[in-house]
């Protein structure tokens, strides 16, 4: 494109010279020196063109040049423009996303708050409602503890009083008929150091019967009363030789060692109920008048029946014991129950009452042992509840038949 320029520029120089040298040949010799002079002045004026020439050339070029350059800079700038069109998009794209993104962070901010709000909220009711039931879970075991307290302070106050009427009771019914004192008449021959609940007049001698109480440990309260009631003794010959302390039936569980054998006495611990039965064996020994005089047989059986009992109330008081710990064992298997279900058992517990045994009915059976083996006999072979009638209608089938 340059080139193309030059020649025109210089094509149109040319044909400017021609024309004036064509032009000149027509006039006079004497203008033939302005002529000359004024060729001069178009060559002067031509170089100076061709320069001028030269120097637009130059500047073109640098044009060019620079047109290169910011046509380069122009692809480069296109290039970064449709390279930051493409960022920018991604990045709008990005940027809803992130709106997106925000919006449902903000919608699942506001439920888990909302949630977070509502479980803070249930867990505060839940806490009272935990502590109320604590409270008033704790409030039951203290009414709960205070009646056993109470019912343990009752039955230990009340013991001593209960065995001394019910000794009293059985000495003076036909069929024993012991003489007896208590601690507020005690014989003159006893001495006045020696104050028990209870003593029996038996072959000369005297039978004690102790009830003992002790609200904290009980076996060690017996160990310890049975040195100290020997050394109360003091070698009385008219004290017998075997010494009976009487302990609430529920407190017999507690015991270890119910028998014990302290120099020449020997002590025995006993329920109130195994009184009358210690009575019976009493009263038939005091049947002789002397035991010195009885028969070797009467004597060796009477020494079997006094084994028999002693043991028949050691071996009782054994069941008694291990069944009560297997009962503890199975109620620690309830504790392993859920909670709800624990808890309607505790509410149908609080519904029943305990079973209460008529002391008539006591006293039959304890009396008589002839209604004690028929009760015997109708749990272990029970008739079957037929009617008479039944029966009579029943007889002629079965003649028939045979």
């Amino acid at each position: 494109m340059q080139n193309f320029v030059v020649i025109i520029v210089g094509l149109g120089v040319v044909g400017i010279i021609v024309y004036l040298i064509l032009s000149r040949k027509k006039e006079k010799p004497e203008d033939c020196k302005t002529i000359i002079n004024e060729n001069a002045q178009l060559k002067a004026d031509l170089g100076q063109k061709d320069r001028t020439l030269g120097e637009l050339t130059n500047e073109l070029q640098n044009e060019k040049t620079q047109k290169d350059q910011l046509f380069g800079k122009n692809k480069q700038l296109f290039v970064q423009v449709t390279s930051l069109e493409a960022e920018k998009t991604n990045l709008l794209n990005e940027k809803e996303s992130l709106i997106k993104e925000i919006s449902n962070f903000r919608a699942t901010e506001n439920s888990r708050k909302k949630e977070s709000d509502d479980n803070i909220k249930r867990l505060d009711e839940a806490t009272i409602a935990f502590g109320e039931e604590k409270q008033r879970v704790r409030r039951e075991d203290e009414e709960r503890l205070r009646k056993e307290r109470e019912e343990k302070d009752r039955m230990w106050a009340e013991h001593e009083e209960n065995v001394k009427n019910q000794l009293t009771e059985l000495c003076k019914s036909p069929q024993y008929g012991f003489k007896y004192y208590d601690n507020n008449n005690l014989p003159t021959d006893l001495g006045g150091k020696f104050k028990p609940d209870f003593l029996i007049e038996f072959l000369e001698q005297y039978v004690i019967f102790d009830a003992k109480v002790s609200e904290s440990d009980l076996q060690n309260y017996i160990n310890v009363n049975v040195k100290s009631t020997v050394q109360k003794i003091n070698g009385n010959a008219k004290i017998y030789s075997t010494v009976f302390f009487v302990v609430p039936t529920e407190a017999m569980k507690s015991l270890k060692k119910i028998r014990f054998y302290e120099q020449i006495y020997e002590f025995f611990v006993i329920p109130p109920e195994a009184i009358e039965a210690i009575l019976a064996s009493l009263k038939k020994i005091s049947s002789y008048e002397l035991a010195q005089q009885l028969d070797p047989r009467d004597r060796e059986n009477i020494v079997n029946i006094i084994s028999e009992f002693d043991y028949h109330i050691n071996m009782r008081n054994a069941y008694d014991i291990l069944a009560s710990e297997s009962g503890v064992s199975i109620l620690k298997k309830a504790s392993v129950l859920k909670n709800d279900i624990k808890e309607e058992i505790r509410l149908k517990k609080e519904t029943m009452r305990l079973q209460q045994f008529g002391t008539t009915d006591i006293k039959t059976l304890m009396v008589n042992t002839e209604i004690q083996e028929e009760r015997i006999n109708e749990l272990t072979s029970p008739k079957a509840a037929i009617s008479d009638s039944n029966i009579k209608t029943v007889k002629p089938i079965l003649r028939k038949k045979n």
